[in-house]
């Protein structure tokens, strides 16, 4: 039996577990579009996350280099002015990108229903070789946190 669901913070009103529409963030070219996320809700429309973690460890999960493993990542080079060079030919990648890739991750998160994030990623394509990559994978990780924080806040939820 699972215990019951502590009243709203705002309004004291009665807690109830729902599933979010569609909701988008993004930064620096990465968007994020987050489908069907558990949430608690209540009549008047706050919402908080399912569990305080739960927002802590989707972000964990998009700052995970495993979570881009699929885009192959570009090697940096430089101490002051950085440059990406193709991991597959060496060359220098165009600084603007060519193209984007959409990775779709399902987030199986402690007590919580899974959800789908789609990944949208600009990749750089090779004048050489013609391969595709991304800039860096930390870089697109940070980014990705980022996006996460925005989409949160387009929906105005809360740990508590």
């Amino acid at each position: 039996m699972s215990k019951p669901l502590a009243p709203c913070s705002k309004c004291k009103g009665e807690m109830s577990m729902k599933i979010l529409d569609t909701f988008h963030g993004d930064s620096g070219g990465v968007k994020l579009t987050i489908h069907e996320m558990p949430y608690v809700g209540c009549a008047e429309g706050h919402k908080r996350f399912v569990h305080v973690e739960f927002a802590g460890q989707l972000m964990d999960l998009m700052m995970d280099k495993g979570t881009y493993q699929s885009v192959p990542s570009a090697e940096k080079k430089g101490f002051f002015t950085h440059t990406y060079h193709c991991s597959g030919c060496k060359l220098e990648l165009p600084r603007a990108s060519t193209a984007s890739k959409t990775l779709e991750v399902i987030a199986e998160l402690n007590k919580a229903q899974p959800l789908k994030v789609l990944v949208e990623i600009p990749v750089f394509k090779c004048g050489g070789c013609g391969k595709e990559c991304i800039q860096s994978t930390e870089e697109t990780a940070m980014l990705a946190v980022k996006g996460i924080g925005h989409a949160y806040r387009s929906i105005d939820i809360h740990p508590t």
